[in-house]
C-alpha cells in the first residue's frame, strides 16, 4: 500500500457550477473551445479523444440545466454539417477561460512559482522570418529589453491575447467568407475593442517541393501522388490550405468534406515554415506549404498559391510599451521596405503601417 500511495498525486480541476450543479469541467470546456476553432463537434471530440455520444449527452444535460442552447448544429445539406457556439455558449466558454486565468495567477501568488519569468514584451503567433528580423532590430537598439517570441500559429496568438498572456500577435488568418485577413477573427476570440491591428506586409505563400519532384498543383495532393508535411492546427497556413483544398475538390467533382482525408501525410505536422522546408528538403515529405523566402533558403522549388497579409495585433494595454512602439515605428518607416527588399517573397504596400482596427 505504501508504494501505491507514493504514486498518488493531488490535482485541482476548475469546474463551473450553476445552482449547485456542475455545468463545465476541463474536458467539456476543451470541447467547446475546439468547436469554436473547427466548426465541428465531431472534429472536437476527435481532438480531445472523447466519445461523441457521451459528449452530446453532457451538452444536452448542460443545456437543460441552463435552459438555453449552447451549441447550434447544422446537419448535412449542400454545405455539409457543422456546429458553432451560440452566444450563450461563447459567454460560458469565455467565463471559464477567465476563471482559469485567475486560478493560474492565484497559484503563482500562493506558490511563488512561475512557469517562466515574464518578459518585457511577449509576441505569440504565426512564425515569420521577417518579424524575427524586426524583433532583432528592436532588440539590438535596446539590449536591456527582454523580448520573447513563441510560434503557436495565428489562432494561438489570438488565444494568448484573449487570455491576456501576450502583448502582441503576428497573424495571417484568412476568412474565406469575406476574403479579409485577421479582423473577422477578433470577435471569435472576444477581442473586440481590446486590440489595435497594424497592417503589416504581404508574403508570397505556396507549394514547396524538391526540384526533382514533379508537382503540378493541389490536384496532386488530392490524388495521393505526393506526401504532404502540414502545419499545426490554428496556423494561418493550415487554414489557407484547407480552404484551397476544398475549392480544388469542388473543381474536380470531389466531396469537399472528404478532401483532407485524401491527402497523404495530412496529419504530419510542424510548427514553422522552416520545419516544413526541412522535412521536404530531407525527403521525409514531398511537398508542403510555406513562404517563398524559406523555400529559396533551402533550395526548394516554389509554386505560388497566394499573396497573404501578415499583420501585427497588439493589446491596447501593451500598445504604449517601448518594444511595441519601436516595432510599429519600424513597420511604418522606410527601413522595413529596405529590409524586405533583401527577402524574396515579401512586399509592402500603401496600406503597410496603417491602423486598420479599430
Amino acid at each position: 500500500m505504501k508504494d501505491l500511495l507514493q504514486n498518488v498525486r493531488p490535482r485541482v480541476a476548475l469546474v463551473l457550477e450553476y445552482r449547485g450543479e456542475v455545468i463545465l469541467d476541463p474536458k467539456i470546456a476543451k470541447i467547446l473551445e475546439e468547436v469554436e476553432k473547427r466548426g465541428s463537434l465531431l472534429a472536437a471530440c476527435k481532438v480531445v479523444g472523447a466519445s461523441y455520444s457521451r459528449v452530446w449527452e453532457r451538452l444536452s444535460d448542460l443545456e437543460e440545466i441552463l435552459g438555453g442552447k449552447v451549441l447550434e448544429v447544422r446537419r448535412g445539406g449542400r454545405g455539409g454539417g457543422g456546429a458553432k457556439l451560440t452566444p450563450l455558449g461563447k459567454a460560458l466558454l469565455r467565463r471559464y477561460m477567465q476563471e482559469r486565468a485567475k486560478l493560474e495567477r492565484r497559484r503563482i501568488e500562493l506558490t511563488g512559482k512561475r512557469r517562466e519569468v515574464p518578459p518585457d514584451f511577449l509576441i505569440v503567433g504565426s512564425h515569420d522570418p521577417a518579424l524575427e528580423a524586426l524583433l532583432e532590430r528592436v532588440k539590438s537598439s535596446n539590449p536591456d529589453l527582454d523580448i520573447e517570441r513563441v510560434w503557436l500559429g495565428s489562432a494561438g496568438g489570438l488565444a494568448a491575447l484573449m487570455l491576456e498572456q501576450a502583448d502582441a500577435a503576428g497573424s495571417h488568418l484568412l476568412d474565406p467568407e469575406t476574403g479579409r485577413y485577421n479582423i473577422p477573427y477578433l470577435s471569435r476570440y472576444w477581442l473586440d475593442g481590446k486590440v489595435v491591428v497594424i497592417r503589416g506586409y504581404q508574403r508570397e505563400i505556396g507549394l514547396v517541393h524538391r526540384p526533382d519532384t514533379r508537382i503540378e498543383g493541389l490536384g496532386d495532393l488530392l490524388e495521393g501522388k505526393v506526401r504532404l508535411v502540414n502545419r499545426n492546427p490554428g496556423s494561418g497556413t493550415r487554414i489557407l490550405l484547407d480552404y484551397l483544398l476544398r475549392q480544388q475538390a469542388l473543381d474536380q467533382g470531389i466531396d469537399p468534406l472528404k478532401a483532407t482525408k485524401r491527402v497523404k501525410g495530412y496529419q504530419t505536422e510542424v510548427r514553422t515554415h522552416v520545419g516544413v522546408a526541412k522535412k521536404v528538403a530531407s525527403g521525409e515529405a514531398d511537398v508542403g506549404v510555406a513562404i517563398r523566402y524559406v523555400a529559396e533558403q533551402f533550395g526548394l522549388a516554389f509554386k505560388r498559391l497566394a499573396w497573404e497579409w501578415y499583420d501585427l495585433i497588439v493589446r491596447k494595454q501593451s500598445f504604449k510599451k517601448q518594444a511595441a512602439q519601436e516595432l510599429i515605428g519600424i513597420i511604418r518607416s522606410k527601413e522595413l521596405a529596405e529590409m524586405l527588399a533583401n527577402m524574396p517573397g515579401y512586399r509592402v504596400t500603401e496600406e503597410t503601417g496603417r491602423v486598420i482596427y479599430p
